[in-house]
């Protein structure tokens, strides 16, 4: 009977302890006619589905909860989800969001290391390449012999993973 005491109490802590490490919430807001959906996004994944509803919900995971942003908001135009870290956490760090959209909502989604699962979706998808990131090289020697030098076209280096 001690060893089931014990046992009760165990599960009870590891239920306390999912609890501080992650924060679900859902967030239900009104789509006043055609809109757009703007998500500006970090570390996430999103999983946008399209419904005939006239109202957006979003329900959003967070894990850990203390290392995340993570602003809502709607006006006539559309409606708003910021979720950017608040602290470098590494990869513990994760959040997860599903997304039900009416059929006649707009998407428009700035992304960062994210995932992205669209459903029922219907249209034409463009994702702009992302901005390089410029670095000037230096050499500490002479440099082996190469194609020659297009001084109207500098090198341009791009970050990878």
């Amino acid at each position: 009977m001690q060893h089931l005491s014990q046992l009760s109490r165990l599960v009870d802590a590891a239920a306390v302890i999912n609890d501080l490490t992650r924060r679900k919430q859902t967030y239900t807001l009104p789509a006043m006619g055609t809109i757009t959906f703007y998500a500006h996004t970090e570390a996430t994944a999103l999983r946008v589905v399209r419904w005939s509803k006239p109202q957006v919900e979003i329900t959003l995971e967070v894990r850990p909860p203390l290392a995340w942003r993570v602003a809502t908001d709607y006006d006539e135009n559309g409606v708003y989800l910021v979720v950017v870290k608040r602290l470098d956490v590494g990869r513990f760090a994760r959040a997860t969001a599903v997304i039900f959209l009416p059929e006649d909502t707009h998407l428009m989604l700035r992304m960062k290391q994210g995932l992205l699962t669209l459903d029922h979706i219907n249209g034409t998808l463009e994702i702009s390449p992302p901005t390089p990131l410029e670095v000037t090289p230096q050499l500490s020697a002479p440099a082996a012999p190469s194609l020659p030098a297009n001084p109207a076209r500098p090198l341009t280096y791009h970050k990878i993973g």
